[in-house]
């Protein structure tokens, strides 16, 4: 009995000076105005991700939902897009970002990108997804298909699969 009460004397999650850990949060469900989260390359931004509620679950991943936004940086740290989601999952092994729901990407160049569901690669800063999208280009030029990919300011990016008519 002795030994219970002193285990749980010593087990204390405050941190120091009032501050409050995850732990202290109900199912690790933090409600923020906003939450955000920087994802680092070689100590240079290439993420910075926000949104009003973030997850941990239990894989180790981390969901953030309810207007989720992203600047995506290049390889200076320099910003060149934006992206809009309903949600995104960040994959803590990799640091790679999925979002999911209504995704919008508009690059500082002028470049925009629809589509439903995209993935973020960290690393290589490359922009995927096997969905059907509409591109448009800076010059207003709108493209569909299914399938894409493109570096984060899209001034490189490529249709899987192109849809129309060419008159």
């Amino acid at each position: 009995m002795y030994i219970v009460i002193l285990f749980l004397l010593s087990c204390d999650n405050k941190l120091e000076k009032g501050g409050r850990s995850v732990s202290d949060y109900i199912d690790n469900v933090i409600i923020g105005d906003p939450i955000v989260i920087e994802i680092s390359e070689y100590d240079k931004v290439s993420i910075k991700i926000s949104s009003d509620t973030l997850y941990r679950n239990n894989n180790g991943n981390t969901v953030m939902f309810g207007g989720v936004y992203a600047d995506l940086f290049n390889d200076e740290g320099i910003k060149s897009s934006e992206m809009h989601s309903d949600s995104a999952i960040i994959y803590n092994n990799t640091d790679s970002v999925r979002a999911v729901g209504n995704i919008s990407i508009e690059s500082i160049k002028g470049y925009k990108l629809l589509t439903s569901e995209i993935v973020l690669y960290n690393d290589t800063k490359l922009v995927y997804t096997d969905k059907n999208v509409t591109f448009t280009s800076n010059r207003k030029d709108t493209l569909y298909g299914i399938g894409f990919w493109s570096n984060y300011d899209m001034t490189s990016s490529k249709i899987l699969k192109p849809i129309g008519v060419i008159n």
